[in-house]
């Protein structure tokens, strides 16, 4: 008699993995179809699982796209946030938590997840609401922390205490625009856009022999 443990265990594993398979699905179509349009529907062909398979795990289209992007941006955030009380010059960090930026938001398929706020955002204020608290604020948090860090260790002009945190942000959102709307006529160089963001912003941000 064949044993059905491998079956059982095949099976707990498919399981297991339905949360990540229907959220990655619904990143998909999220990006495809945008917010208002995406269907739970089109969510569970994508995943290949049934409609209502995907409300055992999500009450509504609203926390299935929360999750989404919890799941595709806040570890990056914490990657950002550990860089944050490493040890090292501040100059060092700000550049690993840049680069955390470019290579895990700008240069995947998670940039479409800021398009979307932005073209459906007025529509929607509560994802704009929830993508402001648990995105962009903490965001700007851990890259406050670096610059005072600067500031207080002499690497950073004092001034940049006062430093808005959309303008050191700000081209790594052109360079999301850029390739979702013009890359095609005008292929971006990423790896020499962010060189370019980040010796622009070190430029400005280091002290003078006054500290100033």
């Amino acid at each position: 008699m064949a044993n059905p443990r491998p079956k059982m265990e095949r099976r707990l594993r498919r399981k297991d993995a339905r949360p990540h398979e229907i959220l990655k699905a619904a990143l998909d179509v999220f990006a495809t179809h945008g917010y208002e349009a995406t269907r739970l529907e089109d969510v569970a062909e994508r995943a290949g699982v049934s409609k209502g398979t995907i409300y055992l795990y999500f009450d509504s289209k609203e926390e299935l796209f929360a999750e989404v992007v919890r799941q595709a941006i806040l570890p990056h955030f914490e990657t950002m946030e550990a860089l944050a009380v490493q040890s090292g010059s501040a100059e060092a960090i700000l550049r690993q938590q840049l680069r955390t930026i470019y290579s895990k938001l700008v240069s995947t398929e998670v940039r479409y997840i800021p398009r979307l706020i932005i073209g459906e955002g007025n529509r929607f204020p509560e994802l704009t609401e929830f993508y402001f608290r648990e995105i962009i604020s903490r965001c700007h948090q851990t890259l406050q922390a670096v610059i005072r860090r600067g500031v207080e260790s002499g690497e950073f002009r004092a001034s940049a205490l006062h430093w808005q945190p959309q303008a050191i942000l700000s081209p790594a959102l052109s360079a999301v625009i850029w390739l979702l709307l013009f890359d095609r006529f005008a292929p971006l160089d990423l790896e020499s856009y962010f060189n370019t963001h980040v010796e622009l912003l070190m430029y400005g941000l280091k002290a003078d022999s006054a500290g100033r």
